[in-house]
């Protein structure tokens, strides 16, 4: 096949079908359908990562035409054994809503599913786009993989001559949510490091352990025919990669265990909250400083943040941790409007939202308004969250010699979605979370200072 240039710092070398193997037997499902918790995510941007690699203790990665001969057909052997394990990634889903009265939406799987995964030769300099200072989000978009037409899932891997290796997957997000990607990770890259007994526990697809006694799932599918009925484009308004090439980038910030103990000492001086988490600390930071860079603190308006909370633990009867599919809650904090948002006053305010899902049944409670409530959300511009430190996002994709675990996993989607990008901090060994946020240049310059200034007044009050 003829390279084929994708942009002029990627050139494609192959596109290939990756199916699931062995195949899948006889009597497995073969329909996987969309929950309530699936359907918020409906209509979604699908999540994009990408994974840095940048292992030198071996000139295999280094080397394209090695990459080509001997890890290739390993990273294509392991994909297709960790899909056998999560064949709906390798399934089809309709992209339009059934008819009035038909069946809701389902992942269909039929033989001789596959997965598109693209491979790619990268011509930017890696290091750079592995780097934590804010990158032109237009670089990294061509490291990333479309999705073809029905399909839920896709892969690339680019190699970096000399330098090392990405991998991009983009996901449907009605499919899957952070919780299962990662499961499916984890148990793709245990594969690929040779493990023949893979310790980790296979995917629970049993629709039938989820109960939907309120009808939540027929109310989404009507809500999400209304909206699509009305024209609704306000999901629009979070996407920034509209924009120009070159208007938008993507910086990656640093909250170290150290940092996170200054700002909870703060947080506790200032306010009437205690023992805020590092999540809420490291959140509450995150949207004040988005808040100020966007020059609206004080300005008279409210301001919202949105985040998400794992409900499997959460619903009646509880869903083991392995089950495959969405299984979020969506919570909202609002400041007041013509209350100045401090780093404290933010934190407190997520951190007491937290405090409340302790609550029986509180997590569900709006579960009804979900739908509307993203588009809401989107409207004003609410800073939200993907991923989580929990995760372990970076153990997970540990793939073995000689990739080893990433040096940085990006969420490029952030950038379409208003949401910051989060995960456990292994930079510099400082523990903590790191953040990434996607701004257009000018407040990303505004967004940098606040942040310096944040260390800068934490230091400064011990």
């Amino acid at each position: 096949m003829a390279p084929a240039p994708l942009d002029r710092h990627v050139t494609v070398v192959e596109r290939c079908e990756v199916s699931p193997s062995p195949a899948r037997a006889a009597g497995e499902p073969r329909a996987l359908p969309l929950t309530f918790f699936d359907l918020v995510f409906w209509d979604f941007p699908p999540v994009q990562r990408l994974f840095f690699y940048d292992n030198h203790s071996t000139d295999s990665l280094l080397d394209v035409q090695s990459f080509l001969r001997r890890e290739l057909p390993l990273f294509k052997q392991s994909l297709s054994a960790a899909l056998r394990c999560f064949y709906p990634l390798a399934g089809k889903l309709a992209p339009e809503l059934p008819a009035e009265g038909a069946a809701p939406p389902e992942v269909v799987c039929s033989d001789g599913d596959s997965v598109r995964l693209t491979v790619a030769v990268g011509g930017d300099d890696f290091q750079d786009l592995a780097g934590d200072h804010p990158r032109d989000t237009a670089r990294l978009r061509p490291l990333l993989p479309t999705l073809p037409k029905h399909a839920v899932f896709a892969v690339q891997v680019t190699v970096f001559p000399r330098a090392g290796i990405c991998v991009g997957t983009t996901l449907h997000h009605a499919v899957a949510d952070g919780s299962s990607y990662v499961h499916f990770v984890k148990t793709w890259a245990a594969i690929h490091r040779g493990k023949k007994v893979v310790d980790v526990a296979p995917p629970l697809f049993d629709r039938g352990v989820l109960r939907d006694d309120g009808g939540l799932r027929e109310a989404f599918v009507r809500d999400h025919r209304a909206l699509a009925a009305a024209g609704d484009g306000r999901m629009d308004d979070w996407d920034l990669s509209r924009r120009p090439p070159g208007a938008v980038v993507l910086g990656t910030f640093r909250f170290t265990d150290e940092l996170l103990g200054r700002l909870g000492k703060r947080v506790e001086s200032e306010t009437s909250a205690r023992r805020c988490s590092p999540y809420a600390l490291a959140c509450g930071a995150a949207w004040a400083g988005i808040v100020h860079a966007r020059g609206g603190n004080g300005s008279g308006v409210a301001h919202r943040f949105g985040f998400v909370t794992g409900c499997r633990p959460r619903v009646s009867p509880p869903l083991p941790g392995n089950y495959f599919g969405n299984c979020l809650g969506l919570c909202r904090v609002e400041s007041r409007a013509g209350d100045l948002l401090t780093a404290a006053s933010a934190s407190a305010a997520i951190w007491r939202e937290i405090e409340g899902l302790a609550e029986q049944g509180r997590a569900l409670r709006e579960a009804r308004r979900w739908v509307r409530l993203v588009r809401d959300s989107a409207a004003a511009r609410a800073v939200t969250v993907a991923g989580s430190p929990k995760m372990g996002i970076y153990a997970a994709a540990d793939m073995g010699a000689p990739w080893g675990r990433p040096r940085k996993v990006e969420i490029v989607s952030v950038e379409r979605t208003g949401a910051l990008a989060l995960a456990e901090n292994l930079g510099g060994g400082g523990g903590g979370i790191e953040v990434g946020v996607a701004l257009p240049r000018g407040e990303m310059e505004a967004f940098r200072a606040f942040f310096c200034d944040l260390v800068a007044a934490a230091a400064f009050g011990d």
